[in-house]
């Protein structure tokens, strides 16, 4: 991999380069311009070889000194922080969830850019973005390290970023012609963090295959990758960008390349009303603002209206199992609906009878949403998908709702098997009450949850229109026919007013809107 990057040095540029430093030397007290004697060079990151990047190892130590909980504008986040030879560190925690596939961002210090908005760079940009991704989610962190300008400090960045005015030179060279590595940094302290948080695996948000090379020698376990990008403030953002996407193998666009018309934005395989139905519904849920969640009711049903199907026993008693209903089409559509949302939501019975994954596994679709079930008196499988899957993008760990009533060591087993147990009022027949569950989901940061079932979750849900829970109303048609089944149901004399409609594939897809939207 290192054999890729920094390249595009050609003989007329290395001299440029000489004439650069020689002119950086002379006008500096000798000692004062960093050569190789004065700070560690990285082996191999010279600019003009394609040597194998040896790992550092400053870091022999690092301690944990202190932890707490900080206000901010994203939403609170778990600070921790760590002591090692490379200066202070700080874990900033938005979730780890089961502690698989964490995202992870190991950003780097950039004075300039964060504090003082420099356009010079993207990096302020890049950690604003994962904090906002990472806090969205409840799930992730980031690694804040002290390695100003690729490690070479915040004055030397200076320096070199005077190079970059005077001579025109882009961000490699000016280091190298002020006799400093293009690369510097030092990523071994970053597993020894990543073990006292308890993340076992991780997915970098990183467009640096550098980062993920060295992370991965440091014997941190990198999964995959999610990207960083972000769109360039001004010219110069734009030519740093193009540096690191020519100079140092960052995964990022050609400088130029058009940008997407609405039309190519769209997700694939969905266009005209399902494009249509997405993003008004993107739009409803970026707007929300209220107490309780948005709320997204989306479920599939037969011609003769039902969800599920039923088989019996050898005893005669009845036993639900799952039956495919939509489409191609609609089932694409539903993996992009949940992608729109931070939760979703199913009653306890669907999880028995048909164990979901309740995660999306289209690549454009989004993250997969934080599970919720529905679970008055905790009856879920401890060996259930919920439990023991691990959805790609990774995800925070289940939301249980329970009545005050349900089995302490029941729940207590449960929270060993990952899911986080939240005991809620019932109602008068026993079951969560839905709005003291809705609450509690709002108290836990979820600010949108798609309900996909099961009947009895649907028909409570429904009870009351317009003044209930759900704001959208999302209803697959199959063309099946079933003849038995299980069936969904609402209290009669609920009239939900006009739907727009459309077809999609084999199926008919009826939407409602039935509360305005609250800003």
């Amino acid at each position: 991999m290192r054999r890729l990057l920094y390249h595009g040095l050609t003989s007329a540029g290395s001299r440029a380069v000489q004439h650069a430093r020689s002119i950086a030397t002379s006008r500096v007290p000798s000692g004062h311009v960093q050569h190789a004697h004065d700070v560690q060079r990285s082996p191999g990151l010279n600019g003009t070889t394609g040597a194998e990047h040896k790992l550092q190892t400053n870091v022999s130590t690092v301690t944990r000194v202190a932890a707490t909980t900080m206000p901010s504008s994203w939403g609170p986040l778990r600070v921790v922080a760590f002591r090692s030879k490379l200066g202070d560190i700080v874990a900033l925690i938005s979730g780890l969830g089961d502690g698989w596939r964490v995202p992870v961002r190991v950003h780097d210090a950039c004075l300039t850019g964060e504090a003082f908005d420099s356009l010079k760079c993207d990096c302020g940009l890049q950690l604003r973005l994962a904090l906002k991704v990472q806090t969205k989610r409840q799930l992730g962190l980031v690694i804040y390290m002290p390695q100003e300008g690729r490690g070479i400090g915040l004055a030397n960045k200076i320096k070199a970023y005077s190079l970059q005015e005077e001579l025109g030179l882009d961000t490699v060279d000016a280091n190298l012609a002020l006799g400093l590595p293009a690369e510097m940094r030092d990523y071994s302290a970053v597993p020894h963090i990543l073990k006292d948080l308890g993340v076992r695996s991780t997915l970098l948000m990183t467009n640096n295959p550098f980062k993920v090379e060295q992370l991965r020698l440091a014997g941190v376990s990198v999964e995959g990758t999610l990207p960083a990008v972000v769109s360039p403030l001004a010219e110069a953002t734009s030519q740093y960008l193009e540096t690191k996407r020519r100079r140092m193998g960052h995964l990022l666009p050609e400088a130029g390349a058009p940008r997407r018309s609405p039309a190519a934005a769209r997700p694939w395989g969905l266009d005209g009303p399902a494009a249509n139905l997405l993003s008004d519904l993107r739009d409803d849920v970026r707007g929300h603002r209220g107490d309780r969640p948005f709320t997204l009711l989306s479920f599939a049903a037969s011609l003769d209206g039902f969800i599920g199907g039923v088989c019996s026993r050898p005893d005669g008693s009845a036993e639900r199992h799952p039956v495919p209903l939509s489409g191609e089409a609609a089932a694409l559509l539903t993996q992009h609906l949940r992608g729109t949302v931070d939760a979703i939501l199913v009653g306890v019975g669907t999880v028995q009878a048909d164990d979901p994954r309740l995660d999306v596994r289209v690549a454009d679709a989004g993250p997969s949403p934080r599970p919720v079930v529905l679970d008055s008196h905790l009856r879920l499988p401890l060996g259930c998908r919920l439990l023991t899957h691990h959805a790609a993008g990774g995800r925070p760990p289940v939301l249980v709702l329970c009545t005050e009533e349900a089995e302490a060591a029941r729940a207590d087993a449960l929270r060993a098997a990952g899911a986080i147990v939240l005991r809620c009022r019932a109602e008068s027949h026993g079951r969560v009450c839905l709005s003291a569950a809705w609450a509690r989901l709002a108290e836990v940061g979820v600010r949108s949850v798609m309900v996909e079932g099961g009947a009895e979750v649907i028909g409570g849900l429904l009870a009351d229109v317009p003044n209930g829970l759900v704001d959208r109303l999302v209803v697959t048609q199959a063309g099946v026919v079933l003849g038995d089944g299980v069936r969904w149901t609402a209290p009669g004399g609920a009239r939900l007013g006009r739907a727009s409609s459309f077809t999609l594939g084999e199926d008919a897809i009826f939407a409602w809107q039935l509360r305005a939207p609250t800003v």
